[in-house]
């Protein structure tokens, strides 16, 4: 048996309670939008910590051109999509029910939090989604020209147009998948008509439970890793597929690469991978090991891009300067640009775009970085 074997089994009874547990509850369909939000889905037991559903709007803007001059004249324009999420109440709910049920004082409850980090990552890939392949990248809300030089801009406008193009998306230490959720629901009902899979990985199975929980209940389609794409619950390979792997790349044996991905074997129009990550940088002393992860998750011989949000205060001071270090040592190009708060003011929408999740844990409005990394092919 391979180590993705033993990944997929591994999350293959939590899934099984899952399909059972949520289809009582929510019977896999969006709820009418008068609904109270979270709603309690399951109290807690031995086999699952306490779950509720909760709507997240990713909410953003871009720029797009007047009507009235679209030559010389552009005005904010509201993109929001509204996300159904499966996760536990709070992170508080959560230790409690790993201390106290489980017996398990060490586990971290950091995944079952909506951090801030990976609402800035959604609302970017939101917008990338709409950014205009064949524009400049005004209507991205990142101050290009003051903050980039020439070949700095070219390679984040490069990751861009991988994002809008890459059939198969990896979101690495994933948590509550936050941000592939949103793309993968972006891209579902978008315009570019591109088959995709999204991949989902994380040491914590209970993440990866809710995860595709919420993936079922946004009317994702859902499946194995496997050469053979057999959907849960249907025959036929619908415009986006959710996946997901239990992956620890401290590991040696759940350490997922880019051929666990079964990928060639699939019917896609590309076999690239695009990876997208938050707030994973927390020791200097792993950024050796996190940079070999993501060259070996992208595909050997193309290469391509990862996208990962990071607080602008480091966690740990000295994470970026050192990753930063370890992919330019493996021939990697590294651009790392500030991403803008959402503007309080609603633009078209008479009420802010912000959520709760943009306060960080010290209470303040959570300001983000982006690091957009490129590898090339062998």
């Amino acid at each position: 048996m391979t180590k993705m074997s033993r990944s997929v089994n591994a999350i293959a009874p939590l899934l099984a309670i899952l399909l059972t547990n949520f289809a009582q509850a929510s019977s896999f369909s969006v709820p009418p939008m008068a609904t109270s939000y979270p709603r309690q889905l399951h109290a807690g037991g031995f086999s699952l910590p306490p779950m509720v559903e909760d709507l997240i709007p990713i909410a953003t803007s871009i720029k797009t051109a007047s009507a009235a001059d679209s030559d010389s004249h552009t005005e904010d324009v509201i993109l929001q999509k509204d996300l159904l999420l499966v996760r536990p109440p709070d992170m508080e709910s959560l230790w409690e029910w790993y201390a106290y049920t489980k017996k398990q004082t060490e586990s971290d409850p950091s995944w079952g939090r909506i951090w801030p980090t990976a609402l800035s990552l959604a609302r970017f890939t939101l917008q990338s989604l709409h950014f205009d392949k064949d524009s400049d990248a005004s209507t991205i809300d990142i101050d290009f020209t003051s903050k980039l030089n020439e070949q700095e801009c070219a390679l984040v406008k490069q990751a861009i147009k991988a994002l809008q193009t890459t059939s198969h998306i990896i979101e690495l230490g994933c948590g509550l998948g936050l941000a592939g959720l949103a793309f993968a629901v972006s891209a579902a009902t978008g315009s570019t008509n591109i088959k995709r899979t999204v991949t989902f990985l994380d040491r914590e199975p209970y993440a990866l439970h809710c995860v595709m929980a919420s993936a079922a209940i946004n009317n994702l389609a859902i499946a194995p890793i496997s050469s053979e794409q057999e959907m849960v619950g249907g025959t036929t390979t619908p415009l986006i597929v959710a996946r997901s792997s239990i992956d620890d790349w401290t590991s040696t044996d759940k350490n997922i690469s880019y051929e666990d991905l079964q990928l060639g074997a699939l019917d896609y129009e590309n076999e690239q991978t695009l990876i997208l990550a938050s707030d994973i940088l927390y020791e200097p002393s792993s950024m050796d090991s996190l940079a070999t992860k993501l060259r070996n998750l992208l595909h050997p011989n193309d290469g391509g891009y990862i996208l990962i949000t990071d607080p602008e205060k480091e966690r740990t001071t000295g994470c970026r300067s050192a990753l930063v270090e370890s992919v330019q040592e493996m021939g990697g190009e590294v651009v790392i640009l500030p991403i803008p708060q959402p503007k309080n003011n609603g633009i078209a929408m008479n009420k802010s775009v912000l959520v709760e999740s943009d306060v960080d844990i010290d209470g303040n409005l959570a300001k983000t970085v982006l690091i957009v990394v490129h590898f090339n092919g062998a």
